[in-house]
């Protein structure tokens, strides 16, 4: 019990920080394989460790430090086969859409070098594989899906798929979305009538010029902490800074880290050609594509050159739109649906015949919508849940404080 209070206390220290700046009260930042609570001062958020949510596994360092403090610990499951392999996360009901992702790093933890595949399921549906081999010498693998939760929590769940191949996990995020994001795919705010039955799993997020943007207490990087990788260079490509516009808020609230670089093809008369690789699907799935635009800065070569920007859109090679940008103007444009397959999906950026300008993106986002019935969570037991009710009645009072003592 003690130990429970002291937990307790930290939390509640927290939230009064939290109040006092950007808002992310109810995000839920899990060091799967962790047994202490951790400050993550980089990054300004608290991880916590999952013994809160999950009862069987057994917690292990990789044998090797990262940088990303997260992946140094992992949970595994040498009982897959037998027992169930699930966290139950309790969620705040006010809040229905969730950005919710896992992260994965196996860094031979085991010494067998056999990195595993198995697959992941969200309140008993189907998420994805989990195929982790990139990570035997690469960096993490991470898989997002936005999720509408509905009444009492969500269960997300490892399940070995392969003989001999024991699933993990390094980290599980849950974010709620508290404003209008992605409007396109899932309502704001979600009601029975608007529902859309739907998950949207993330294919790819990538900042095109730039390095990879997290998120960070700041205005420059991502508030939503999404994770926007770095693209790779196209031939016939160049790298070159680009100018937000600032002025005016736009579609899915991109960071301005990633408006702030740009790709743009070196000859003006070339397109930009870009591969998104798809996961397995067992068939077409309606896509969304996302794409962001922003224009060349003052220190560009490309700023001093005076004529017209406009860009078609081909998603493979059909024609889906034609854009004239606004000099000083970024922009978001999103074509929805389009039915996909796999494995890959060519996008190409080619200029419009009036155009005498490069094509430039800054930012891409793809999602498949999966469609699915809701079936709520098995509740856990009473000595499961009992700690995280307890938790959220501290929230609920330290904000009360706040708002008497602060304020």
């Amino acid at each position: 019990m003690e130990k429970l209070v002291s937990v307790l206390l930290v939390f509640l220290a927290f939230h009064f920080l939290k109040a006092a700046s950007q808002d992310v009260t109810y995000w839920w930042n899990i060091d799967c394989g962790s047994e202490e609570r951790r400050d993550d001062y980089n990054r300004s958020m608290t991880w916590f460790p999952d013994i809160w949510f999950i009862k069987t596994g057994l917690n292990k360092q990789v044998p090797q430090k990262q940088p990303i403090e997260e992946m140094n610990t992992l949970r595994f499951f040498p009982n897959g086969s037998t027992e169930q392999s699930c966290y139950l996360v309790e969620l705040i009901p006010q809040f229905t859409s969730y950005i919710v992702r896992a992260g994965f790093y196996y860094g031979n933890y085991d010494g067998l070098s056999r990195p595993p595949t198995f697959d992941l399921t969200i309140n008993g549906k189907n998420w994805t594989t989990v195929n982790t081999t990139s990570s035997m010498g690469g960096g993490p693998i991470y898989h997002e899906t936005i999720y509408v939760y509905h009444e009492y929590g969500m269960n997300v769940c490892l399940v070995q798929t392969r003989e001999g191949e024991v699933p993990f996990i390094s980290s599980l995020e849950f974010m709620p979305i508290k404003t209008p994001l992605y409007t396109q795919m899932v309502p704001f705010p979600v009601t029975s009538d608007n529902d859309p039955n739907a998950a949207f799993h993330l294919v790819t997020r990538t900042n095109f010029g730039g390095p990879e943007v997290r998120f960070a207490m700041d205005d420059y990087n991502d508030s939503y902490n999404r994770i926007w990788a770095s693209g790779s260079t196209p031939k016939g490509c160049e790298n070159v800074s680009t100018m937000p516009d600032l002025m005016e808020p736009l579609q899915n609230a991109p960071p301005t880290a990633v408006l702030a670089d740009s790709i743009a093809s070196i000859n003006a008369s070339d397109p930009i050609l870009l591969i998104v690789d798809l996961p397995p699907l067992d068939g077409p799935h309606p896509a969304y594509f996302i794409f962001y635009f922003s224009n060349p800065a003052p220190q560009s070569q490309l700023s001093g050159i005076i004529g017209t920007r406009a860009t078609q859109i081909y998603i493979n090679g059909q024609l889906k739109s034609n854009i004239t940008f606004e000099w000083g103007k970024s922009r978001v444009v999103t074509i929805d649906p389009v039915d996909v397959m796999g494995p890959t999906i060519n996008i190409t950026l080619a200029p419009d015949p009036d155009s005498n300008l490069p094509t430039m993106i800054s930012g891409l986002e793809v999602f498949t919508r999966h469609y699915e019935k809701y079936e709520a969570p098995a509740p856990p037991p009473p000595s499961a849940a009992t700690p995280l009710l307890l938790i959220f009645v501290y929230i609920i009072l330290a904000h009360i404080l706040y708002l008497v003592f602060v304020l």
